[in-house]
């Protein structure tokens, strides 16, 4: 799980936080070994310390730092 180390967040957010995770991951079809999951950990992260906590938004939000990621990079 790759939330177990993030500090100062409830249980009930963590649950969101991987939901959304495994959902993204499924979404984009990222295998377990692949890098970009790390970059997703870090957006839904990055999304949790902003304030959001609804799984269906950080999940929704994640997809598109991500797309948007690929985009920048010319992928």
């Amino acid at each position: 799980m790759p939330f177990r180390d993030v500090k100062n967040i409830d249980d009930e957010t963590r649950r969101s936080m991987t939901q959304a995770f495994e959902a993204a991951c499924d979404r984009l079809r990222l295998e377990p070994d692949d890098p970009e999951r790390g970059e997703l950990a870090s957006a839904i992260i990055e999304l949790v310390a902003a304030g959001e906590r609804d799984p269906a938004r950080l999940f929704a939000l994640a997809i598109e730092a991500m797309d948007s990621e690929a985009t920048d990079s010319g992928e």
